[in-house]
């Protein structure tokens, strides 16, 4: 019986291997993500805080210097906000571009596996008939030499 093999084995190793590097793409920019929200929400808890202790100061009573210190701090921590919003966009936008790009590595996986499949029923099929064929030579062999 003949081995089977496919001929676009290399091409379908290929895909396999591009749809690795696009999960673990896809798994970096994930947390990319993540950690990028965690630290947005860290600058908003310390802008909170920065709010409770300015309402703390301002009514148990406290110098100008220092409530402008306060205020100060809260402007870097809303700028901070802003550029840290806009890195979580970025990140979320890049998370979405790595989703998609799986999806089409998946996609040009599985047609390579159906083709493969398909091949490999055809073989099956064409090696049956091969079998059924020596069969019927032996039996008319056979029959032919009663």
């Amino acid at each position: 019986m003949a081995t089977y093999k496919f001929k676009f084995q290399k091409v379908l190793e290929y895909r396999k291997s591009m749809e690795d590097q696009k999960k673990s793409k896809l798994s970096i920019s994930i947390k990319r993500y993540q950690r990028e929200k965690e630290d947005l929400n860290k600058l908003y808890d310390r802008l909170n805080n920065s709010n409770h202790i300015l309402y703390q100061k301002a009514s148990n009573g406290t110098t100008i210097a220092e409530l402008r210190d306060i205020y100060e701090e809260q402007v870097f921590y809303r700028e901070g906000i802003k550029h840290k919003t806009n890195s979580v966009i970025k990140a979320e936008e890049e998370v979405k571009k790595s989703r998609q790009e799986l999806i089409k590595a998946m996609q040009n996986k599985k047609t390579m596996e159906k083709l493969n499949e398909v091949y490999y029923n055809s073989f099956q099929a064409g090696e049956q008939r091969k079998y059924e064929k020596n069969i019927e030579e032996i039996v008319s062999y056979k029959e032919s030499r009663k």
